[in-house]
């Protein structure tokens, strides 16, 4: 997650999400945010996985299926939240919900009353699906991490005589 394209991407999520939209909200802003989001998305998915599978284990590897399958879920996710309503709509109250709080806090600063949970802008679109090779950016970084790490492992195990799984 600390890679710079990856930081990069979500800088330009926040500042695509939060400026760009509202002052030049076009085709091409939508696709921004969809390419930042899929270039670090599956990463922070594999971060979070690490995070809880490495309590407590003191020889914690990267794992590329685990960084496949985090691509494949997020690539899936994301056509069936694009093409079809139902998935849609859910992705919408979801992200719905995760706003709400910052809405809230905002609210009881400025001392207006707190908001209702709402729903977020969300758009169907298949040209959205042009995108989906920006999957590639996450699934190379996190390729090229999880044999780098595999390799610093197996050189400090007492397996070293024999290849790495």
């Amino acid at each position: 997650m600390l890679h710079p394209l990856v930081l990069g991407a979500v800088a330009v999520l926040i500042i695509n999400d939060h400026v760009l939209k509202a002052r030049w909200p076009s085709w091409w802003t939508g696709k921004l945010s969809d390419v930042a989001g899929l270039a670090m998305f599956p990463l922070l998915l594999q971060a979070l996985w690490e995070h809880v599978s490495a309590r407590g284990e003191r020889s914690f590897r990267p794992s590329r299926t685990v960084l496949v399958g985090c691509v494949l879920v997020t690539g899936l996710c994301f056509s069936a939240i694009k093409l079809w309503p139902l998935a849609g709509a859910g992705w919408q109250w979801g992200l719905g919900v995760l706003q709400w709080p910052f809405l809230l806090l905002q609210a009881l600063l400025s001392g207006r009353p707190s908001p209702p949970v709402l729903p977020a802008a969300h758009t169907l679109d298949v040209t959205d699906l042009l995108t989906l090779p920006a999957l590639l950016v996450s699934l190379k970084l996190g390729w090229r991490r999880c044999g780098t790490e595999a390799q610093r492992w197996c050189s400090r195990s007492s397996f070293t005589s024999r290849p790495a799984p």
